[in-house]
């Protein structure tokens, strides 16, 4: 059965509702959902104001209809049945995007794409998403929650997230997203990264004691703080970092920051490409509401998530549908799925049993290949639960 076909994503899943499916507290979730209303609602407040103090109030009804109509309904998928018979299912019947995922910023009759981020003007979130979509308008979200919620809420088209780096490794809380929300993957972008020491004018790398930024910008500049004799302190992200040295006017205090952050809020540059290796590159991925049409006359990658029916001991018998079919793996990581935690062990009574994990895998295929298909037919086989996340070009 073909997973791909007469314009629909077919997605292998059972992951519908069944009598052991445990639903998130109520009162938790609600919770939840109005933390998200207050994240939007603050950013859309902001955009008014910032439209009302520019002059320009021509969009104004907009912002504020925007506001009115954003309603908390959240297509969170927890549920993963483990007692049902698997069967394939349409996962939605909206047009399928261009193959080219980035084509769509370049057509001059249309409107800006609105693109959301993580972090203020001058993260490197913002800068990627420019990357992407050089004409579009970047929308500042204060979590990674909010950026994929601004998509599903339509307040944004397109999301651009941070999902693994050269150095630091993956960023483990965005696969859980990628999997907590029914967004596609339609694209990646590799963005190479270089820090740079800023301070207020006036003064010198000797008059510094602290630096602040992003707990992986410390990390990534480690070894070269140390030779300077800067001790490093967490901020939410970079750009923060940088807005907080320059208005709080901070003397023995810098930020590690982009050029772009210095620029923006009126630091010096003390040093620059101050990271421990020269190679320090994110990857990023860009996230819609509908798939992209995927094609086979350009390399395309395909990322999925499972879980195995025996867990983790099943994982070189999942892993051979891939090799079997000659596709090549690119990319697995495990996250703790987290509401069953532990699977019993077969063999040993006395065991309490072992960890169970989701798995996140990028292959080198098209979801336009027959092969491709088969594969994760097979992988099915072996599964309680898959989906494909998307089927994108590979950079």
């Amino acid at each position: 059965m073909a997973l791909f076909s007469g314009g629909h994503l077919f997605v292998l899943s059972n992951y519908q509702q069944t009598t052991s499916f445990k639903t998130p507290h109520s009162r938790l979730y609600s919770k939840h959902l109005r933390s998200l209303n207050l994240d939007f609602a603050f950013h859309q407040k902001a955009r008014i104001s910032n439209t009302i103090e520019s002059g320009n109030t021509k969009n104004c009804a907009a912002l504020v209809a925007d506001m009115n109509g954003f309603q908390p309904r959240c297509h969170l998928q927890y549920n993963l049945a483990h007692d049902t018979v698997s069967k394939y299912q349409v996962l939605h019947t909206t047009p399928l995007l261009s193959s080219t995922p980035f084509s769509d910023s370049r057509v001059c009759n249309e409107p800006r794409l609105r693109v959301a981020h993580q972090g203020i003007r001058g993260a490197y979130s913002e800068s990627a998403a420019e990357k992407a979509y050089p004409n579009c308008e970047t929308i500042a979200c204060q979590h990674f929650h909010s950026t994929f919620q601004a998509v599903a809420r339509r307040v944004a088209d397109r999301a651009v997230i941070p999902i693994e780096n050269s150095l630091g490794g993956s960023i483990h809380g965005n696969y859980d997203l990628l999997h907590r929300h029914s967004l596609h993957i339609i694209g990646e972008i590799q963005f190479a990264v270089s820090h740079c020491l800023l301070a207020n004018n006036g003064v010198d790398l000797h008059d510094l004691k602290t630096v602040l930024s992003h707990p992986q910008a410390l990390a990534q500049c480690e070894k070269s703080l140390t030779k300077l004799g800067l001790e490093g302190e967490a901020v939410a992200n970079t750009a923060v970092a940088a807005k907080k040295v320059a208005a709080e006017m901070l003397r023995d205090t810098g930020a590690l920051a982009s050029s772009s952050a210095a620029l923006l809020y009126g630091l010096n540059i003390l040093a620059s490409n101050v990271q421990d290796d020269s190679n320090n590159v994110t990857r990023f991925l860009v996230l819609a509401r509908e798939p992209l049409t995927p094609a086979t006359d350009t390399p395309f990658k395909t990322s999925i998530v499972f879980t195995l029916k025996d867990g983790s001991s099943a994982l070189p018998d999942a892993l051979s549908v891939f090799i079997s079919n000659q596709i090549k793996l690119l990319k697995i990581e495990s996250r703790p799925l987290k509401n069953q935690p532990l699977q019993a062990s077969k063999n040993n009574s006395k065991s309490n049993g072992y960890f169970n994990y989701l798995f996140y895998a990028d292959v080198e295929a098209s979801m336009a290949d027959q092969t491709t298909q088969t594969a994760l037919k097979h992988l099915k086989e072996l599964s309680t639960f898959l989906r494909v996340l998307g089927s994108y070009p590979m950079v």
